[in-house]
């Protein structure tokens, strides 16, 4: 359910892939890469995480680390390794939120890094991650973001029986309404990162769902369905399977719905700072004046948005009808 408003960013992206470089095993990479990290009473992970970016193969990677104050032992942690390490940096701030924090992070981070990246503090980072991110920057021109699948594992890193589907669509009409782009696989080159860094949003939901929309908007993703990554699942976020098609639409809608007015609050800071591509600009105002009728009504055969999952697709759009989205 898409449109070429929806996939141009996905195609131009993909053909450039496709006529990509072979590997190279003495890949030297082609600039700095800064890993911005965010943590908050990540204790028991947060060296596992570490260790894993430490050893990567990209050979200049840095990482820049703002606590969002812990009352753990989180930032003593963070400066063991800033001491032992130079390419480390850590400091403490105020309680600010996932976002903000990151958002701060971003402010305070190297102008002269040739790529930035965003990171959790409870993952595991393949060795290679890095560098197969940068081969496909290197690939684009303009502004681009690369993100990833990532492999689902328990809390000692054991893949799970159920992983996320990794064949996925990327592109405007999807970011307009819901974000597949996980922070912690990332990657985006200078272009992007000083757009971004120069108009930062008051209201997201997500940092990285405002990352995949300038993306979108402004330039070329690419989505790499391999995964280099594993994304621990704790027990108060497992991902889980309703036994019912009933109990599956109810935890759809639950989603959805339980942070009503969200999405247009982050959809108006949006249009406040990017308003110069008239065909996108206008699948955005549709979206916002979906509120009243008959716009409400139009909005369910506007194919110009998509959701990856068909069953999402009319969910969203009933939701739209019932006016629970905006």
């Amino acid at each position: 359910m898409n449109s070429d408003i929806c996939g141009d960013a996905y195609n131009h992206t993909k053909k450039a892939y496709e006529k990509g470089m072979q590997d190279d095993d003495s890949y030297g990479g082609s600039g700095k890469v800064q890993i911005l990290m965010s943590t908050y009473n990540g204790e028991e992970y947060i060296r596992e995480q570490l260790d894993s970016i430490l050893s990567q193969s990209y050979p200049d990677v840095d990482i820049l680390i703002r606590d969002d104050g812990s009352d753990d032992d989180t930032f003593v942690i963070l400066k063991e390794y800033e001491e032992r390490h130079q390419n480390v940096r850590a400091y403490q701030g105020e309680n600010l939120g996932v976002n903000k924090s990151f958002f701060e992070l971003l402010r305070e981070s190297n102008t002269e890094a040739a790529y930035i990246g965003f990171c959790d503090q409870d993952d595991y980072w393949l060795p290679e991650k890095i560098e197969k991110a940068v081969k496909q920057l290197e690939r684009i021109q303009g502004p681009a973001l690369y993100f990833g699948a990532k492999t689902l594992v328990n809390q000692n890193l054991e893949p799970l029986g159920s992983q996320q589907n990794s064949h996925v669509k990327p592109g405007f009409g999807n970011a307009v309404v819901e974000s597949i782009c996980s922070g912690c696989t990332t990657l985006m080159n200078r272009e992007l990162a000083d757009i971004i860094r120069g108009r930062l949003p008051e209201n997201v939901i997500h940092h990285d769902w405002w990352c995949y929309m300038a993306a979108t908007y402004l330039g070329s993703v690419y989505y790499d369905e391999n995964s280099y990554i594993y994304y621990r699942q704790h027990k108060h976020n497992e991902v889980g399977a309703s036994g019912s098609v009933f109990g599956m639409l109810k935890a759809k809608v639950r989603e959805l719905t339980k942070r009503h007015g969200d999405l247009k609050k982050q959809l108006l800071d949006f249009r406040q700072f990017y308003h110069t591509k008239p065909d996108k600009d206008k699948l955005v105002e549709a979206i916002l004046n979906a509120e009243k009728f008959p716009d409400r009504f139009t909005i369910l055969f506007d194919h110009r948005w998509y959701r990856q999952s068909t069953l999402d697709n009319w969910i969203v759009r009933v939701l739209f009808l019932m006016n629970l989205m905006l």
